[in-house]
């Protein structure tokens, strides 16, 4: 698409990467194929020491949308993910991994669906990839419907209670409202995605798209192997390794209660329910309806 130099494109696409030269071309030729083209993407290079500086180079030299920053050194993935966001122009925004796909309708459909001003994001209905094995295993999107509740209680709960193997964090990758993912950074970046996707349920109502979001794994997805192996590949490592998740677990928790202490009952019950290696339905507890009794 030809955009005068003064016009704002309608999607800013931030893509962080650090030495993604094996996976980097498929992603951008993914983006670059969509079917809705009124949008920039921005590629952070944090100091890569691969090839993905001439590849991005190349791919910028062909598609004036492309805006390639180098980064002089590594300052970690954060910042990285922060530098993208800072720079859109966009009235929309979206992260994009470099080692990712997206169906090539997903950004007319979730601009589509945005035309409704109380909608504030547009998460994709996704599937998990080994790219080493070629198998996939797609989440049903039925398990988050209630993203689109306008109960800000309902959508905060719903997401707590499921289970880390629906791969919930991927509400991430969303299309958003541009001042909106800023104004939930402010609060929480994506160091924590899980809780950075509760604070954008807490700021506002989404809408689920039907286009596919491919989230690849070189070798296994988390939850890939069936979860005796993970409890046996833990005894054999040595307790230190259970010990490490449960930690992981309680440190959740503090900041969980930090972001929503009105939720302290609830939390209190969920997080005493959770087990990592066993789960019904992808919810961390038996009867979500407990939440709401």
């Amino acid at each position: 698409m030809n955009r005068s130099k003064n016009t704002l494109p309608a999607v800013s696409i931030g893509m962080p990467v650090y030495n993604g030269e094996r996976f980097i071309r498929e992603a951008l030729d993914s983006l670059l194929a969509q079917t809705f083209t009124d949008f920039e993407l921005i590629i952070s290079d944090n100091g890569s020491t691969d090839e993905t500086k001439a590849i991005c180079r190349e791919y910028a030299e062909k598609d004036a949308r492309i805006r390639y920053i180098r980064q002089s050194e590594n300052r970690g993935a954060i910042a990285n993910f922060q530098c993208v966001l800072e720079q859109a122009a966009g009235e929309y925004f979206m992260w994009a991994a470099y080692d990712d796909l997206w169906a090539p309708d997903f950004l007319m459909d979730a601009t589509a669906l945005l035309a409704d001003k109380s909608i504030d994001f547009v998460f994709p209905t996704f599937e998990l990839r080994s790219i080493r094995w070629s198998l996939a295993k797609k989440i049903s999107p039925e398990i988050f419907r209630f993203i689109e509740s306008p109960d800000r209680k309902e959508r905060i709960l719903h997401f707590m209670a499921l289970h880390y193997m629906s791969h919930s964090a991927n509400i991430v990758y969303s299309l958003f409202r541009s001042d909106f993912l800023k104004t939930a950074w402010r609060i929480q970046d994506v160091g924590n995605d899980g809780a950075l996707g509760l604070v954008v349920l807490s700021l506002g109502r989404g809408a689920m798209s039907n286009s596919l979001f491919s989230k690849r794994y070189q070798t296994v997805w988390p939850g890939m192997l069936p979860p005796i192996v993970s409890i046996a590949k833990g005894w054999l490592r040595g307790v230190n390794i259970i010990m490490k998740a449960q930690k992981a677990i309680e440190t959740a928790k503090l900041r969980v209660l930090t972001l929503f202490p009105e939720f302290k009952t609830e939390i209190d019950y969920i997080y005493g329910r959770y087990h990592p290696h066993t789960y019904d339905r992808y919810y961390r507890i038996c009867s979500i309806q407990k939440l709401f009794g």
